[in-house]
């Protein structure tokens, strides 16, 4: 793996106690301000999954029909887990191409982690290519079946990691015909998944899962709820530029979309959404977002 880029693997979460904005600084300065990332079209990728930080199913979201588009295949799909696990299950994030009838990998059912080619996936210190699925031996009967049911007839896959390891794997399908022979397609997939992928998604799993502890026991509301403030009231707090700009977030627009948009600079911008937050009690994303959609301003 490219040893220059082993500063932008965070440990896990605890790396960012600092909350949400401070984790999304740190990976910005770690990623964007140290010009880490090498294939340059993800680097807008990386900035609006930042955005969706705090929400996982949306930064997977964002990341996998990305990427799709970008490879050109039919169907990504994604999964968390460990080589030494004995099933591995795909699905957690899905992308197809709307052009065709693409069925999805997972539905559900475990692959058997054990299978040769799995480990490979895990371990592999680069990216793995299965050209034809029909001719490959590294493939078993039982995966082959599998991957035939799904209609996969070439496929990329290689493991999300951080200093501590693989936690999941990313996998890109051609299901309509095999994938074309070009290095671009390769470096794309490596470069964005090592580059941009891993460091990011590793963190917003480590929020989600860091949240889904904290609500046990917890009341649930914004913090303007908690004080006895209406949604309308604490939105009415914020200026007429934050307002926008929260609008804006809500359709999912990037920090560099919405610099763009308003004409600010990205630091800027991040203060803007900083005094937002506070002023209505939205700890993430998402809570504004239904913040706003509660006052139908949305």
């Amino acid at each position: 793996m490219d040893g220059r880029n082993q500063d932008t693997y965070p440990a896990f979460a605890e790396d960012f106690r600092g909350g949400i904005l401070a984790a999304q600084r740190q990976l910005r300065n770690r990623l964007l301000d140290r010009s880490t990332i090498r294939y340059r079209h993800a680097r807008d990728l990386a900035a609006h999954m930042l955005l969706r930080l705090d929400d996982l199913p949306g930064c997977w979201s964002v990341a996998t029909n990305w990427l799709r588009a970008e490879l050109g295949c039919q169907r990504v799909d994604t999964g968390f887990g460990m080589c030494e696990a004995k099933d591995y299950f795909p699905g957690f994030a899905e992308a197809k191409d709307a052009n065709f009838d693409v069925p999805s990998f997972g539905c559900g059912k475990a692959v058997d982690n054990r299978d040769v080619a799995m480990q490979a996936m895990w371990l592999d210190p680069r990216p793995l290519i299965f050209a034809d699925i029909k001719q490959d031996r590294r493939v078993t009967m039982r995966l082959r079946q599998r991957m035939s049911g799904a209609r996969t007839k070439s496929k990329l896959a290689w493991a999300l990691r951080t200093e501590r390891g693989g936690y999941g794997l990313i996998c890109a399908d051609w299901t309509e015909h095999l994938v074309p022979w070009e290095s671009g397609l390769y470096d794309c997939f490596e470069q964005t998944v090592t580059d941009v992928l891993g460091p990011i998604i590793a963190v917003s799993k480590q929020i989600a899962d860091q949240g889904s502890r904290d609500e046990v026991g917890k009341p649930q509301g914004s913090l303007a709820a908690y004080a006895g403030v209406s949604d309308t009231a604490s939105l009415a707090t914020l200026t007429a530029s934050e307002l926008e700009i929260a609008r804006l977030v809500a359709k999912g627009m990037s920090y560099k979309e919405i610099a763009r948009v308003r004409d600010r600079s990205l630091s800027t911008i991040d203060h803007q959404l900083r005094s937002i937050r506070q002023k209505t009690g939205a700890s993430s994303t998402s809570a504004l977002v239904s913040l706003l959609a509660r006052s139908d301003l949305s």
